[in-house]
């Protein structure tokens, strides 16, 4: 069986293949042609609707003039003030693009491959995550096999129009997620698992940031036995195009197209179909001078210094919340004096990893971590990996660690939070022997009193 990790990002989309020989398993990560031919392993995450209402995806010709849509992953997991588009639409935009990257993942390997997932989420609401991706990828596999039977061609012909109603977005179930073998992993804790199994880093605790295009993610764990324990995840909506203030740009590119989303107002699909189907509007053409073909961040001059301030303030405060809840359990559960957990954690590693984290302005110091360390290809298993030396030459091992995470094969997506208090099981153990040792001692060491002959008679 093959395992596909798709790590579905709100800039740009990756795929890691495992493939098993016997007992080994293989890595390769999918290759994308752009408008030249050349190749990539990443492919943005763009759909351009032209004056015809034709979908195109991925990387779309500079000239092309159409209508521009970013940011529909975003909008599906999350919502934002600065994101106009509902979470209805967008599931439908991530739907479609989902499907046609499906067409040539089953062109390549048939059906005989399984999908493993990410999704940007917090702890409590990781159940919420898994059931909008399955709805969404399900819809997208609905499209290729039963609407389309693997036509992509007929795909790409299909208008805005005729698209839409022929696309279901399906109610979930555990269900139709087994039917699927569909598996769902919060990406704060998806590329874990090729980090610890090397044993690059050292047992205890940990911290992982992993900033993307729309969303950071930041998952706390300890190594044991060279596997990650997680205690806690989170995911704030905010990353590169929050840093670039690109959702602004974006605003005023769809303007005319989108407004608050309202119980009353219409549509961003059915404003399309409007401007674009029988109409005699011609076509919108979007300017990208501001906003990338590519929608990446080429260089750190792109990130707004005000902005940068807004979300390390926000990205502290979730860390120290997390801080105080391990600070409490350690006062509770052990005798040693405070400081001293603080200490600790000033030599403890925060791994960086995603496209973000490139910059070395956003490599900030969180929850008391001070060893900051950007993913790289010294903790991968790069034996096991095609084209690594091509990957490691391009500086794409944070981008693609999560893609990598998520293809490693697992037979559940359940993942078990362990609470906070557990850290600290050897402490408390070591501390109740040497309690007991001291105890003992004294009884062996104490003179005759009358109360041991008082102690026996009771």
């Amino acid at each position: 069986m093959i395992t596909v990790g798709l790590d579905f990002g709100t800039h740009q989309t990756k795929l890691c293949v495992e493939k098993k020989e016997g007992v080994e398993c293989r890595y390769s990560f999918v290759k994308f042609k752009d408008n030249k031919g050349v190749d990539h392993f990443t492919i943005p995450s763009v759909i351009s609707i032209d004056n015809r209402g034709l979908l195109s995806y991925g990387y779309i010709p500079q000239n092309n003039q159409g209508t521009r849509i970013r940011y529909f992953k975003q909008s599906t997991f999350c919502t934002s003030p600065e994101i106009t588009m509902s979470q209805n639409d967008a599931m439908y935009f991530s739907a479609w693009y989902l499907a046609f990257i499906l067409f040539d993942l089953e062109e390549k390997f048939g059906k005989d491959f399984v999908i493993q997932m990410g999704a940007p989420t917090d702890s409590d609401h990781y159940d919420r995550a898994k059931q909008i991706a399955v709805r969404v990828l399900v819809s997208a596999y609905r499209l290729v096999e039963d609407v389309f039977q693997n036509d992509k061609k007929a795909f790409l012909s299909c208008d805005i129009d005729s698209l839409k109603n022929k696309t279901e977005i399906v109610t979930y179930s555990n269900q139709i997620k087994d039917e699927y073998g569909i598996l769902v992993f919060p990406e704060a804790y998806a590329c874990l698992k090729p980090l610890t199994s090397r044993g690059k880093i050292a047992n205890g605790m940990s911290l992982m940031i992993d900033i993307g295009g729309g969303t950071t993610d930041v998952s706390f764990f300890t190594i044991e036995n060279k596997l990650p324990q997680v205690y806690d995840f989170f995911s704030i909506n905010k990353g590169l195009n929050y840093l670039t203030n690109a959702l602004k740009n974006e605003q005023i590119h769809l303007s005319d197209l989108s407004t608050p989303h309202t119980a009353h107002s219409e549509s961003l699909i059915h404003k399309i179909l409007s401007k674009l189907i029988g109409s005699s509007t011609p076509p919108i053409t979007q300017n990208d001078t501001t906003v990338c073909m590519d929608s990446n961040v080429h260089s750190v001059d792109e990130l707004d210094p005000e902005r940068i301030k807004l979300y390390v303030g926000e990205l502290k405060k979730q860390c120290n919340s997390l801080l105080q809840r391990l600070q409490f359990e350690f006062t509770q559960q052990t005798k040693i004096p405070l400081f001293r957990l603080n200490d600790a954690l000033k030599s403890r590693p925060l791994i960086y990893t995603g496209g973000g984290s490139t910059f070395r302005k956003l490599q900030v110091a969180y929850f008391g971590f001070k060893d900051k360390k950007l993913i790289s290809h010294q903790e991968w298993d790069v034996k096991s990996i095609d084209d690594v030396q091509e990957i490691i030459k391009l500086g794409l091992c944070p981008i693609l660690s999560t893609s990598y995470g998520l293809a490693i094969s697992v037979a559940t997506d359940n993942i078990e939070r362990k609470p906070f208090k557990d850290i600290f099981d050897r402490i408390r153990s070591i501390e109740y022997e040497e309690e007991q040792q001291a105890y003992d001692l004294h009884q062996n060491n104490r003179s005759y009193s009358a109360y041991d002959d008082w102690d026996a008679i009771k």
